[in-house]
């Protein structure tokens, strides 16, 4: 049995904050008005996403206030004409951002809000109008605009790489192919984010977001989150007496593996379809000096473990001590490929000690399960140096683990791979 199909069931325990959501609808809206010379637009783009790649919540109390969305509006405002593309007759259009707000829909949801203004300075004949909106973080992220031109409201969803097109000169209008199947497609999609779903919505497409939510992992609002209590964890790490300081140490220790989990949960379940917030995530921690890194050959994401340690070193006897340490005990063994002999004592020993100073600690069961497939790593490392003696030893240390793990731990999960493994463990002893 392969190290890494064990549940990580230890080194969970960091992971209450880590929920499974569904994959999120992160969709921005608009209102266009194009007139004779003009061109004017209201952008509203969901403020969590915005905050988490512009940093708009400078002192991290886990909100924006439009105080910061007012300090923030040359920024604000670059990314907002950056990602705006207004072209008339071939040429593009001059826009300037006026005010910013926060907007809020009917469910609560905020938005941030934009204005934008562009004079052609002469009679616009053919209009078009690109948006490629937080594709930092989506890159098929969408736009639903309302777009009133030449005495026509027409809804279209804006789509990276799509451009919506106007003849505005003589009341004639085409689209591209792309827009209009989007203009068909937003008769069923709903105004929505996330949960928040208005009461106009069909028991259909009820059921349908429903179904979608089951399997969202990661999202923009989620990391967010993380990183800004990392990020105030760290402050909290420069500052204070002694214990304060150890204490934000090991929540901070604590959120690295939590996120490394959730990487790890997301590329399971998805793949690579958000590798923009995954690779966010690993700038954002690195910048913090944090190592989160994806080992190859686990085909998983690990977390260094560098702030367990120096919370133990700081507080040996803390409230965390055990914690940390079994949580570096759980990195090394699912690190390891159990095929050093050297490495496999050392880690046997750690194992040893912990449960002899540690009789009733919580994930026991969890550790004596590395404890027990350490042994029967050991038995084939002897047993393929023709140490018969030595394999032996372990071969019965093996078995005698795992019947231990069955007698105390009886009826829990590890009790039930205990006794798998013990079978067919024994089952691999009979064939040599």
């Amino acid at each position: 049995m392969r190290r890494a199909a064990l549940a990580l069931a230890g080194v969970a325990m960091a992971l209450s904050g880590a929920r499974s959501a569904a994959h999120p609808f992160s969709v921005s809206y608009a209102q266009i008005a194009i007139g004779d010379r003009s061109f004017s637009a209201i952008v509203r783009l969901p403020l969590d996403d915005v905050d988490l790649l512009l940093r708009l919540d400078r002192d991290l109390d886990g909100r924006v206030s439009p105080a910061e969305i007012q300090a923030a509006a040359a920024v604000v405002s670059a990314y907002v004409l950056k990602h705006l593309h207004v072209t008339a007759d071939g040429v593009a259009l001059a826009s300037a951002v006026g005010a910013l707000a926060i907007w809020r829909d009917a469910s609560g949801f905020e938005y941030l809000q934009a204005t934008a203004t562009a004079d052609a300075g002469r009679r616009m004949r053919v209009v078009s109008v690109r948006t490629d909106f937080l594709i930092e973080l989506y890159p098929s992220h969408t736009t639903q605009a309302q777009i009133s031109a030449a005495g026509r409201d027409e809804r279209v969803v804006l789509r990276p790489g799509a451009a919506y097109e106007r003849r505005v000169a003589d009341e004639r209008w085409t689209a591209p192919a792309l827009v209009v199947a989007g203009a068909v497609i937003l008769g069923l999609l709903v105004l929505t984010r996330r949960r928040r779903r208005p009461l106009a919505l069909a028991a259909a497409m009820i059921l349908a977001a429903d179904a979608a939510r089951a399997d969202v992992i990661m999202t923009s609002a989620g990391l967010n989150t993380t990183l800004k209590t990392m990020e105030r964890l760290e402050q909290q790490m420069a500052g204070g007496s002694a214990a304060p300081q150890a204490e934000a140490t090991f929540q901070l220790a604590a959120q690295a593996d939590a996120l490394a989990s959730l990487l790890n949960a997301e590329v399971e379940s998805h793949g690579m379809e958000q590798r923009e917030l995954i690779d966010l995530a690993l700038s954002r921690t690195k910048a913090l000096g944090i190592v989160i890194a994806y080992n190859r050959d686990k085909k998983k994401f690990f977390y260094d473990g560098a702030l367990f340690q120096r919370y133990l070193s700081a507080a040996p006897r803390g409230p965390h001590a055990s914690d940390a340490e079994f949580t570096l005990i759980a990195y090394q063994f699912y690190q390891s490929e159990g095929s050093d002999l050297g490495q496999l004592l050392s880690a046997v020993e750690t194992k040893r000690r912990f449960l002899a100073r540690h009789p009733a600690f919580k994930a026991n069961a969890e550790l004596r399960l590395y404890l027990a497939i350490d042994y029967r790593d050991l038995y084939r490392l002897y047993r393929e140096a023709h140490d018969a003696a030595s394999a032996d030893a372990y071969r019965l240390r093996t078995r005698a683990e795992y019947q231990r793990i069955e007698r105390l731990y009886r009826g829990t999960e590890q009790a039930s791979s205990a006794r798998q493994l013990l079978r067919r463990f024994d089952e691999e002893t009979k064939q040599k």
